[in-house]
């Protein structure tokens, strides 16, 4: 698994892949949605599978010994590394925000504890509709990253929505998931360690469903 983990990084990423963690930086940007540099690693997978297709990657793993199970765990592995990664690359931008910009973000959560508990919700949403979609057949990705995207951007909707109206109906929880004080940003924690077990879970069901469906398709 190793090496093929590592046939994957070499293979299947694309420079354009290291080019969408730039987008971290985006975290700096004054009123501007936190979510939007998040939905560009998702830009990224779909070019992954992409430039994977193109090099006929699946028809080359289908030659070594090893099976089609270990293809999508390979894949998802990859992916799963990416994507912390990036959620990685963007702390240090959100922290330089709080300090150059301490009057906050008026076009959504802030950068805080509760945002990247939310982020590795979003990103398992995502991860899952696009990958036990693409692998109902394994060929084009861009019908499952289109689905998974409707999907992001709803549910993203759903998640800022509280936000936006924090203030309208004086909600005091809502209110102190956005604020990036000491206190509250310990009371967000639960939701940081939410979000890291659903982000854990969903990789499993992801990979369970992704490789079964894989299974089933006639190369």
């Amino acid at each position: 698994m190793k090496n093929f983990l590592q046939k994957e990084i070499k293979l299947c990423l694309a420079p354009i892949n290291y080019v969408y963690l730039i987008f971290s930086a985006m975290m700096i940007i004054p009123n501007y949605p936190r979510y939007v540099p998040i939905f560009f690693y998702c830009v990224s997978i779909m070019h992954l599978f992409n430039n994977a297709l193109i090099n006929k990657d699946i028809e080359y793993s289908m030659i070594l010994p090893i099976t089609k199970k270990d293809i999508v765990k390979s894949r998802c592995l990859l992916i799963c590394v990416y994507e912390l990664i990036g959620l990685i690359i963007t702390v240090p931008f959100s922290i330089l925000f709080n300090f150059i910009m301490p009057e906050g973000n008026a076009a959504g959560i802030e950068g805080n504890i509760a945002f990247y508990g939310l982020s590795l919700i979003l990103l398992s949403l995502f991860n899952f509709i696009f990958f036990t979609s693409y692998y109902k057949k394994a060929d084009k990705p861009g019908l499952p990253f289109l689905k998974a995207s409707i999907a992001f951007w709803i549910f993203f909707m759903i998640l800022e929505f509280p936000i936006w109206t924090k203030n309208i109906f004086g909600i005091s929880y809502f209110q102190m998931m956005d604020k990036i004080d000491s206190e509250s940003l310990i009371k967000q924690l639960p939701v940081l360690l939410i979000g890291l077990l659903i982000f854990i879970l969903g990789w499993i069901v992801t990979f369970k469903i992704s490789s079964k469906r894989f299974e089933k398709v006639d190369l």
